[in-house]
């Protein structure tokens, strides 16, 4: 969410983001993710674990009330499915109208005829490459997250039986799945993201090729001084 709406921003409002979007607003936006996800899990392992024969069991969504439940389903879907989906519809969706706006106002500029085709196709190009960002990105996250926000609403006990136990593990695989495939959705469809990857891996190239070269280097005045030592003449 916070990369989508920082894209957004870049995107619908470059002039304002360029003034007021400040390096310290993306750090607090990372530091969020990290604080508000473990704020939103803690409390809720430890209220619903439990002891069972001397055996504690942790984070077995084991509630003492069903109208607690009911809330915390409730809330959990509209927080971490419904709001989310809301945000990445909403954004990119916003993107691409502005894009298509801006493609018609170079359209309608007096530009040569090669020229004009060739930033006709550049933009397109951006445009089709948001779009399908979009999907991807919507379309992953309603498979993933989906299934699990749903089994936590329907079931009541998920440890009355051995089935439940295994379905909800199944399906709370299914987030994790989506947060690792994230970074490699935005690495493939982002060109800033593919530059920076590919200077850092040029960049270790020539840091590991430089430490070979040193290495030869030395080995071989290593090897000059060992020889000039052996071959002195004698006085």
């Amino acid at each position: 969410m916070a990369l989508t709406i920082e894209r957004y921003l870049k995107v619908v409002y470059p002039f304002w983001s360029k003034k007021h979007l400040k390096q310290w607003m993306i750090h607090a936006a990372i530091g969020f993710s990290w604080i508000g996800g473990i704020l939103s899990v803690v409390p809720v392992g430890l209220v619903t674990s439990f002891v069972d024969e001397g055996t504690c069991l942790a984070f077995q969504l084991f509630w003492e009330y069903p109208q607690i439940k009911v809330g915390y389903s409730v809330w959990n879907f509209i927080s971490f499915f419904l709001f989310p989906l809301i945000i990445f519809v909403y954004c990119y969706g916003h993107i691409v109208v502005v894009m298509r706006k801006q493609m018609r106002v170079m359209a309608g500029h007096n530009v040569e005829g090669s020229a004009q085709s060739a930033s006709q196709a550049q933009s397109k190009r951006i445009k089709w490459n948001i779009i399908k960002t979009m999907i991807i990105v919507s379309a992953f996250f309603i498979i993933c997250w989906c299934p699990l926000n749903i089994y936590v609403m329907v079931v009541d006990d998920m440890q009355k039986s051995y089935e439940l136990t295994i379905g909800y593990i199944a399906t709370l695989f299914l987030p994790y799945v989506n947060i690792s495939l994230n970074p490699f959705i935005y690495a493939t469809k982002h060109e800033g993201v593919r530059r920076i990857l590919a200077r850092m891996i040029i960049c270790r190239k020539r840091d590991d090729v430089a430490a070979v070269s040193g290495t030869s280097r030395t080995n071989t005045m290593t090897g000059t001084n060992n020889t000039n030592t052996t071959v002195a003449p004698r006085q």
